[in-house]
């Protein structure tokens, strides 16, 4: 509702002032995956293929502009697991042994997207951004007790943008993550 109590609420004609104004007025739809498959066989090896497909439409209502950002990605991944495997521990002298799996997981993704702006008013259409992006992520868990979990990544992605401004960009993370949860029983 309006904040001066004064002001009139209709105008010369007697038509209400609406209370709200919309400057924008946006859609977006994700369908992640749109077509997917995830397969684990016998042997404990793990295939996965998925077909992602996204966009949004934002009608700016001020400017008369249209801006639709449009996105596909691809998705390959592998995995093994390699059951009750064995490590043997020297802890202060005394020596244990853990048993538990290694689960070993790779994807590669390509990822296509676009941003484009139309002004209705003029006909006007033109691309304002976007990236192909290329990831690749391998890592591997070993479940150490009931309580802590080693993990093992590596990920790399490279992408290239679709306007001249901006620069290839590549972004390498690797290294060891150690997680222990406080809940339930057990621990070393």
């Amino acid at each position: 509702m309006q904040n001066n109590a004064s002001a009139p609420s209709t105008d010369s004609f007697g038509n209400e002032f609406n209370p709200y104004t919309f400057s924008q007025v946006g859609y977006v739809e994700a369908f992640s995956p749109l077509i997917g498959a995830d397969v684990t066989m016998r042997n404990n090896m793990q295939f996965r293929a998925q077909y992602n497909r996204d966009r949004l439409f934002m009608l700016g209502l001020v400017n008369h502009t249209l801006t639709e950002d449009t996105g596909k990605e691809y998705i390959v991944g592998f995995g093994y697991i390699i059951k009750d495997l064995k490590m043997k521990l020297n802890f202060k002298g005394k020596a244990k042994t853990i048993k538990s799996d290694l689960n070993i997981r790779g994807d590669f993704s390509l990822r296509d997207s676009q941003t484009r702006i139309t002004n209705i008013l003029q006909n006007d259409s033109q691309i304002t951004g976007g990236q192909r992006m290329m990831s690749i992520k391998l890592s591997a868990d070993y479940q150490m007790s009931q309580n802590f979990n080693l993990r093992f990544f590596y990920d790399q992605l490279l992408t290239k943008y679709k306007i001249s401004t901006a620069f290839p960009l590549s972004t390498i993370r690797a290294g060891l993550s150690a997680t222990f949860t406080f809940s339930g029983s057990g621990g070393f």
